[in-house]
C-alpha cells in the first residue's frame, strides 16, 4: 500500500507569493502533467541500461513561480544527462561545481533570467530547480540516468525495472522501450507488473536484432496498492561470464567483466557450535520513521521470523536494544524465550517517532559483552551528523551488521552509507530492503546465516589499472554476479587475460577471465565508460568528505551528478561568459561561440583593501565622534530633519554593482588620520582574563539577570588605569590615549550605573499550544503534542512552537502557585523538558533535506538554548550548503568562541574579510571586525596578517545584531531610545545621543547592527518589523535571531539571544527593552529587597510558631496517602483534582510519595463542618461514563462535570479549574452521572 511519506519526495514550487500571504510549509506541491520515459538497453552487454524521463510541469497559480522537483532513483543508478526546455527545444546541461550551479542559479533567478539544474540531494533523493513557470504555463525538464540490470536465473536473463512514479493523474504517458543486440531474443514482460498500465502491448521486432514497445496513454491514474515499476526480462542472455570493452581516445579503452558468482551452501564458521544469540537492535525512532505503521510491523514480523527458527535451537535469545534518534536512549537488556514475544512487541506499541536522525551516535556504542549480530531498522539517512564518525564506526562493531528499511523501495535511503556499513565491514552484512522483509522465514535465515563471499583482488600479468573494486570488500548478499570494471591503456593488445580472487569461509578460490579486443562499437554510447565512472564512484562515496576532490574530478570529466556536481542549464552566450561555463557540445553554434570568447581577457574586479578600509573608517569615526551635553540635552527636543553625511542607500535588495574587498595579502602603505600610523611602544592594556570553555548543556532562559561573559570580575573605578591589559598590536600614541578613555569610560558607567536585559515571552496564540499548556506534567503534554501533530505535521512553525513551549521554565510549574500567584522564576529548565524539546524542534531537519532554511531554524535556536556543540554541528552542515554565504562563517565563529576554539573561530573571521563576496553581502565585513577585535582581546593576541588599519578595538554600552533565515528579505530592526529618538535604518539610523545603525534601509543583506558607545539612563525598546519578501517561494515565515550585548568589548559584558518566528508582512514583534540607571536608583532597590527579606522573615516565624501550637483536630475516616495515618490529625490537605487523595499536614509539602506537586490542594481545619460538601465526598464514585473532556481529552469524565451550554461540550474539573474554556460562556454544572 502506498505510503506518505515524512521528508518531502514530491514536486516543490517557489514564487513570488501575493503581498500578504505567507506560508509555512517546508514546501508546496507542484502538479506534473505528462511524462514521458524512453528505456534503451544493448544486448551485447546486457548487464546496464539507460533511462530518460521527461517532466512536464504546469503551474495551475496566478504568479510566476520557481519549480523545484524531487525524486528518488534505484540503487545503483546515476544520473548522467540533464535537459530544459527552451524556446520549445529540449537543451543539454554540463556538469558544473555543485555549490557553483546553485550560485548560479540563484544569481539568474534574481535576474529573472531561465536557469535550471539538478543536483543529489543525499542518498538515492535528487533535486532539480527550474525558473521561471509562467502563470498557467508548464515547463519540461529531462533527466537521463543509467541503471544496473538484475540477473534472474530462471529465465537464464535479465530483468529490468523501469520505475514510473507519480501522484496526481497525468495528462499523457508515453513509454517506449529499445532493446537491441547481435543475437538477443524477444523481451517479455512480467504479468502484473504495473497496475497503473493495462493492455499494454508487445515487443516488435524491427530487424536487426531491435526490438521496441511503446505506450502513449491520456488521463492516467496512479497506481494506489503497488509500486509504480514496469519490469521485463529479456531472456537467454546470461551467461556466466559477459564482458564488453569501449575504446577511448584518451584513456585507451574501459571494460567491465560480469561473472557469476558460487553459490554458497556452507554456514558461516562463526555460527556453528555456538550455545546462545546474543542481539544488538539498533532502532531509528525519528520522524522520518513515523510515515507508516505498517512498515515498522513488516520489520518486526521480519524479526520475528529470525527469532522463531532461533528460539527452536536455543532456550533464549538475548538482546539488546537501543532506540535513538537525535539522541540516543539507555540499552534495554530483554531476555527473549518462546512465550514472551508480545511482552517484547509492547516495547514498541506505543514508541513515539519524532525527533531527527543521529547516525553518529552508533560510534559511541561499545558493548562489553560479544555480539553475534547487529540488527539496524533505519533508512540509514542523517540529518544530523558528526563528520567524523564514520572513519572510526567500526572500531566498536565486531559483527556483521544487517540493515532493515521496510519502506518502499522508491523511498529514500543512503545507499552510501549502507554500502559503507556492510561492503567494507570485515564481518560482513547486508541491506535488507521491503523486498526481502517479504522473503519466507528459511529464506531470510538463510541470506544471514550462509556464508558471504568476499572480492580479494586481481592477479593480471596484462597492463590492466584503475581497477573498481580497489580493496577488498563483502559482495552483497543473494547478489548471484559480481561486477569488475577497469582500464587498458594505450598501446591495446588483442587480448587480456587476468584471473579474480575470492574468499568464501577463507577458502581462496579464482575465477579466469579473457577479454578479445576485436569488438563491435556499433551499439556502443559511453555506457561502458560511464559505468566505470560510477564504480569508483560509489567507492569514494564511501568517504566522501575525504575524497571530495576526487569525487569533484570525477563528476567533472564523466558528466555525473555527484555529492559535488551537478548539471547546469544556461540560455545565453552571456551567461556562460560570465560564470566560465563552457555550453554543451550539442549545442554547436553556442559552443563555437564561446570558444571563439574564451581569447578574451577576464574583466573580473581586481580585490581592493581600500574599500573595506573606508567602511571601517566610517564606524570609527563614528566611533570617535564626541557625544556633548548640548546633544544629549537636543535628543529630548522636538527633531528637525537633517542632511545625512552618509551614502544613499543602494536600490532594493542590492542590485546595483558594488565592489569586493579584502584585508588580506598587502602591505599598507599609507596611514589612516587618527589610526593606522607609526607604531608606539606602550601596547594598549584591554583584557585581564580570557573566557572559559564553557560546554554546559543546562538551558538559562532570558531573565532580568544575566551572566558576565568576560569573567565576571568588577571593573575598577579608576580614571587612571585601564580595566583590561594585553594588546601588543601598535597605534599611534593619540589613538592609544583614545582607546584608554574609551576603556575607562565604559568601566566607569558600569559602576555608576546598572542595567537590566527584559526580554518579552513571545506567545504563538496557536490553539495547539493552548491545549498543550492545559496539561498537568510534561509527559502529558508530550503525549496531547504527537495527537496535535497529525495535522502539522509539515509545519515547521509547529514544532518551533511547541519546542519553545517545553523550554520554557515557567511551562510546568506549580499549578497550586499560579493558583496563589506566588510562583516564583524558575531558572533552569528541568533535564527532561529539554530532552523533549530539543526532540521536538529537530524534527524540522527531517522536514525536507538539505533545506538551509530549516537548519538555520534549529541552529538559531540552539544558540539560544546555549547547546553549542549541537550548534557547531548544525552550522557545519549549514557552510557545507552555503559556503559562498560569508554568515555561515560568522555562525560558526561565534559558536567556536564560545566553545573555547579562539583560533579556529579566528581563522573564520579573516576568512570572511579575505574573500570575495556577492554584492548582497556589503556590511558583514565591518561587523565581522568588531568581533574579531573582541575575539583579539579575549585571546590576547596580536595577528600580523592582518592588515594594522583595521584592528581597533571599539567597546560599545549597546550592541544588538540581527540576523534571519530566509534570503532576500527585509527585516527592520528599531530601537527606540530614552529621548523618543527611534534608530532603525529608515527614518533614522544615527541619533543625538550616538546610536548607529551600520544597515541602511532597503537593503535585504544582514546581519543588522545598533551601536550605541555611551548610554543614557531610561529605557532602551527593541523591536522587529516583517518589511518585504523577494524570495521565490510560497514559504515566507521567517526565524531571527537577536543578540544583545550590553557592554560589548568590556570586562562585565553580558549577552542575551532570543529566536522569533514572524509569520505576517508587516507584522512587528517587541523583542523587549534594556534598562539603564544611576547608583541611587540601585540603592532604592536593594532597600527595597531588604525590606522584602524581613518579611519573609517574619512570614516564616509566623508560620513556625502556628505549627507549634497546631490543632489536634482528628478527621474520622480519613487516612493520609502519604504516611497512612488514620484518622488524619491537624490539618487536613485534599486535592481538588484526585479522587479520595489526602495528606496530613507533615506529608502535604513532602516529595516522597507518587503524587503530583503541582496540584493544589484545600486545606481542611476542621471535616465536620463540611460534611455535605461534594468535594469531602470520595468522588471517584462519580464516572459520567462515554463523556470526553474536550480540553484535555480524558475519558470518562470522574467527578464533577461541567457542560458548557454554547459549544455544547464537557469539560472536568481540572480544567475547568484553569479556565481554559471562554469565560463568558454559561456552564451547567453536573455532579451525578446522567
Amino acid at each position: 500500500m502506498a505510503t506518505t511519506t515524512t521528508r518531502a519526495i514530491f514536486p516543490m514550487i517557489f514564487g513570488r507569493r501575493y503581498a500578504d500571504k505567507l506560508t509555512d510549509g517546508a514546501s508546496t506541491p507542484l502538479k506534473l502533467v505528462r511524462l514521458q520515459i524512453e528505456q534503451k538497453v544493448n544486448g551485447d552487454f546486457p548487464f546496464i541500461h539507460q533511462i530518460a524521463t521527461t517532466m512536464t510541469f504546469k503551474n495551475t497559480h496566478n504568479i510566476i513561480l520557481e519549480g523545484a522537483f524531487e525524486f528518488t532513483l534505484p540503487e545503483k543508478a546515476t544520473i548522467c544527462g540533464y535537459g530544459l526546455d527552451v524556446d520549445g527545444v529540449i537543451v543539454d546541461g554540463v556538469v558544473v561545481e555543485k555549490q557553483a550551479a546553485r550560485i548560479i542559479f540563484e544569481k539568474e533567478v534574481r535576474k529573472r533570467i531561465d536557469p535550471g539544474f539538478v543536483e543529489l540531494v543525499t542518498g538515492n533523493v535528487f533535486r532539480t530547480r527550474v525558473y521561471p513557470i509562467e502563470p498557467q504555463k508548464t515547463r519540461t525538464v529531462r533527466v537521463i540516468y543509467q541503471d544496473q540490470s538484475i540477473a534472474d536465473n530462471n529465465t537464464n536473463g535479465f530483468l529490468y525495472q523501469i520505475p514510473i512514479q507519480f501522484q496526481t493523474q497525468l495528462e499523457s504517458l508515453d513509454v517506449v522501450l529499445t532493446c537491441f543486440g547481435q543475437a538477443i531474443t524477444k523481451p517479455n514482460f512480467l504479468i502484473d507488473s504495473n497496475q497503473s498500465i493495462n493492455n499494454y502491448p508487445q515487443f516488435i521486432d524491427n530487424g536487426n536484432g531491435q526490438y521496441t514497445a511503446e505506450w502513449h496513454l491520456t488521463n492516467v491514474e496512479p497506481s494506489v496498492n503497488s509500486e509504480q515499476t514496469l519490469s521485463y526480462i529479456l531472456s537467454n542472455c546470461l551467461k556466466p561470464v559477459i564482458s564488453a570493452i569501449e575504446k577511448d581516445s584518451n584513456v585507451g579503452a574501459y571494460f567491465a567483466v560480469s561473472c557469476a558468482l558460487p553459490i554458497p551452501n556452507q554456514q558461516r564458521i562463526d555460527q556453528l557450535d555456538i550455545l546462545s544469540k546474543k542481539i544488538c537492535i539498533l532502532w531509528d525512532a525519528s520522524l522520518s520513521r513515523s510515515n507508516s505503521k505498517e512498515n515498522r510491523i513488516l520489520e518486526l514480523n521480519t524479526l520475528k521470523k529470525f527469532f522463531d527458527i532461533w528460539l527452536k535451537r536455543y532456550n533464549q535469545i538475548e538482546i539488546i536494544l537501543i532506540i535513538f534518534r537525535n539522541d540516543m536512549d539507555e540499552k534495554i537488556l530483554f531476555q527473549l524465550q518462546t512465550n514472551n514475544w508480545n511482552k517484547f512487541l509492547e516495547i514498541f506499541q506505543d514508541l513515539p517517532y519524532d525527533g531527527a536522525t543521529n547516525l553518529s551516535q552508533l560510534s559511541s556504542i561499545n558493548l562489553m559483552q560479544p555480539i553475534n549480530y547487529y540488527f539496524l531498522f533505519s533508512d540509514c539517512i542523517s540529518t544530523i551528523n558528526n563528520n567524523s564518525f564514520i572513519e572510526n564506526l567500526y572500531s566498536n562493531f565486531k559483527a556483521p551488521i544487517w540493515i532493515f528499511n521496510g519502506n518502499y523501495l522508491h523511498e529514500p535511503y543512503d545507499i552510501d552509507f549502507i554500502r559503507y556499513l556492510t561492503q567494507y565491514n570485515e564481518y560482513g552484512g547486508g541491506y535488507l530492503n521491503r523486498e526481502k522483509l517479504e522473503l519466507n522465514s528459511n529464506d531470510l535465515i538463510n541470506i544471514i546465516e550462509t556464508i558471504q563471499i568476499k572480492y580479494m583482488k586481481i592477479h593480471s600479468s596484462s597492463s590492466v589499472k584503475q581497477i573498481y573494486p580497489s580493496n577488498s570488500i563483502t559482495i552483497p548478499l543473494n547478489l548471484d554476479r559480481f561486477l569488475l570494471v577497469g582500464q587498458i591503456p594505450i598501446p591495446l593488445p588483442n587480448s587480456i587475460q587476468f584471473e579474480i580472487e575470492f574468499s568464501m569461509n577463507n577458502q581462496i578460490s579464482r575465477l579466469s577471465i579473457s577479454l578479445d579486443m576485436s569488438f563491435n562499437e556499433r551499439n556502443s554510447f559511453g555506457l561502458i565508460r560511464r559505468l566505470w565512472a560510477q564504480q569508483k564512484l560509489n567507492e569514494l562515496n564511501a568517504f566522501k568528505d575525504k575524497y571530495k576532490s576526487d569525487i569533484l574530478s570525477l563528476g567533472l570529466e564523466y558528466s555525473l551528478v555527484s555529492q559535488f556536481t551537478s548539471l547546469l542549464v544556461l540560455e545565453t552566450l552571456q551567461q556562460h561568459l560570465q560564470y566560465h561555463v563552457c555550453p554543451a557540445k550539442s549545442r554547436t553554434l553556442l559552443y563555437n561561440q564561446y570558444m571563439q570568447y574564451q581569447t578574451i581577457e577576464n574583466n573580473k574586479k581586481p580585490n581592493n583593501i581600500s574599500e573595506l578600509i573606508q567602511k571601517w573608517n566610517q564606524t570609527c569615526q563614528w566611533y570617535d565622534h564626541v557625544i556633548t551635553d548640548i546633544d544629549r540635552h537636543r535628543a529630548y527636543l522636538p527633531k528637525v530633519p537633517q542632511p545625512s553625511s552618509f551614502p544613499s542607500p543602494p536600490s532594493l535588495f542590492g542590485f546595483t554593482t558594488i565592489g569586493h574587498t579584502s584585508a588580506f595579502g598587502g602591505v599598507p602603505t599609507i596611514p589612516t588620520a587618527a589610526f593606522g600610523s607609526a607604531p608606539t611602544a606602550t601596547p594598549i592594556p584591554f583584557g585581564t582574563t580570557s573566557m572559559t570553555n564553557q560546554t554546559t548543556t543546562q538551558y538559562f532562559p532570558p531573565s532580568s539577570t544575566t551572566t558576565p561573559v568576560f569573567g565576571g570580575i568588577a571593573p575598577t573605578s579608576s580614571s587612571n588605569s585601564s580595566s583590561f591589559t594585553g594588546f601588543s598590536f601598535s597605534t599611534p600614541s593619540t589613538q592609544a590615549n583614545t582607546a584608554i578613555n574609551v576603556s575607562n569610560e565604559s568601566s566607569l558607567s558600569k559602576t555608576e550605573e546598572t542595567s537590566t536585559i527584559v526580554l518579552n515571552e513571545h506567545n504563538p496564540q496557536s490553539s495547539y499550544i493552548t491545549r498543550i499548556s492545559s496539561s498537568h506534567n510534561r509527559t502529558s503534554a508530550y503525549l496531547i503534542y504527537l495527537n496535535e501533530r497529525i495535522l502539522n505535521r509539515q509545519s515547521p512553525s509547529f514544532y518551533f512552537d511547541v519546542a519553545s513551549y517545553f523550554f520554557s521554565p515557567a511551562a510546568f510549574s506549580s499549578i497550586l502557585d499560579k493558583f496563589n500567584q506566588q510562583q516564583e522564576n524558575i531558572q533552569i529548565a528541568d533535564k527532561k523538558s529539554i530532552e523533549y524539546g530539543l526532540r521536538i524542534l529537530t524534527n524540522i531537519l527531517e522536514l525536507e533535506l538539505e533545506a538551509p532554511q530549516l537548519y538555520r531554524t534549529v541552529a538559531y535556536k540552539l544558540m539560544e538554548l546555549k547547546q553549542w556543540n549541537l550548534a557547531l554541528s548544525v552550522f557545519q552542515k549549514i557552510y557545507s550548503l552555503r559556503s559562498d554565504e560569508p554568515q555561515s562563517l560568522r555562525d560558526l565563529a561565534i559558536v567556536l568562541i564560545e566553545l573555547g576554539q579562539y583560533d579556529q573561530a579566528l581563522q573564520y573571521f579573516k576568512q570572511i574579510l579575505n574573500e570575495i563576496w556577492d554584492a548582497r553581502f556589503t556590511t558583514i565585513q565591518t561587523i565581522v571586525l568588531l568581533d574579531l577585535n573582541r575575539l583579539l582581546v579575549l585571546m590576547n593576541k596580536n595577528v600580523p596578517e592582518i592588515d594594522s588599519r583595521l584592528i581597533r578595538h571599539l567597546p560599545v554600552d549597546i550592541r544588538i545584531v540581527i540576523q534571519w533565515d530566509t534570503a532576500d528579505t527585509l527585516i527592520k530592526l528599531s530601537i527606540k531610545e530614552p529621548t523618543g529618538q527611534i534608530c532603525d535604518g529608515y527614518s533614522s539610523y544615527r541619533t543625538d545621543i550616538g546610536g548607529y545603525i551600520t544597515n541602511l534601509g532597503f537593503q535585504s543583506d544582514q546581519p543588522i547592527e545598533y551601536l550605541l558607545r555611551k548610554a543614557v539612563n531610561g529605557i532602551y525598546s527593541i523591536s522587529l518589523t516583517y518589511m518585504t519578501n523577494a524570495q521565490h517561494t510560497l514559504t515566507g515565515v521567517t526565524t531571527v535571531l537577536v543578540y544583545i550585548y550590553k557592554y560589548f568589548g568590556s570586562i562585565n559584558e553580558e549577552k542575551q539571544i532570543q529566536t522569533v518566528r514572524l509569520t505576517n508582512l508587516n507584522q512587528t514583534i517587541d523583542i523587549g527593552h534594556i534598562e539603564f540607571g544611576d547608583s541611587n536608583l540601585e540603592k532604592l532597590k536593594d532597600e527595597l529587597q531588604k525590606s522584602k527579606d524581613e518579611c519573609h522573615r517574619l512570614q516564616n516565624q509566623l508560620i513556625n510558631s502556628k505549627q507549634s501550637i497546631q490543632s489536634n483536630m482528628q478527621h474520622i475516616n480519613i487516612t493520609c496517602d502519604g504516611c497512612s495515618m488514620s484518622p488524619i490529625v491537624g490539618d487536613r490537605y485534599k486535592c481538588i483534582f484526585c479522587p479520595n487523595v489526602d495528606f496530613c499536614q507533615n506529608c502535604q509539602s513532602s516529595t516522597n510519595h507518587q503524587h503530583d506537586l503541582k496540584h493544589p490542594l484545600i486545606c481542611i481545619r476542621d471535616s465536620s463542618l463540611y460534611a455535605s460538601s461534594i468535594y469531602l465526598q470520595n468522588i471517584s464514585e462519580l464516572i459520567h461514563l462515554n463523556i470526553r473532556c474536550a480540553s484535555c481529552f480524558v475519558s470518562p469524565i470522574v467527578g464533577v462535570r461541567y457542560q458548557c451550554m454554547t459549544c455544547k461540550i464537557n469539560l472536568c474539573e481540572k480544567c475547568e479549574f484553569l479556565g481554559l474554556h471562554d469565560i463568558l460562556h454559561e456552564r451547567l454544572k453536573i455532579i451525578r452521572p446522567q
